[in-house]
């Protein structure tokens, strides 16, 4: 993530981060993702509150089913809307890209 913070603003593109999420499910199963943290490059942990999630879709990828939430973050004074993916089968989150 440092090599996408100029200035420390967030550049747009692909990316391929792996998160810790925080997520809640509801008793019909529906996931609404909360807060991540990730490791950046100096081994420190950073937290990002997800303020919305602005839209939910499944994606199927060579074979590979994810969730995607496409959601706006704040991190300090940074808001910034990424693609998050869950993937079903690893269950692992990551930040696919920043929007």
């Amino acid at each position: 993530m440092e090599e996408n913070m100029q200035a420390g603003i967030l550049i747009d593109g692909p990316v391929n981060i792996p998160v810790q999420m925080m997520t809640l499910i509801d008793r019909d199963g529906r996931m609404t993702p909360l807060w991540f943290r990730l490791e950046m490059e100096n081994h420190a942990v950073r937290m990002c509150r997800i303020t919305q999630v602005v839209s939910r879709d499944e994606k199927r990828t060579v074979g590979v089913r994810e969730k995607q939430f496409v959601c706006k973050i704040s991190m300090g004074e940074i808001c910034k809307t990424l693609d998050m993916r869950y993937n079903i089968e690893t269950q692992r989150w990551r930040i696919f890209q920043f929007l």
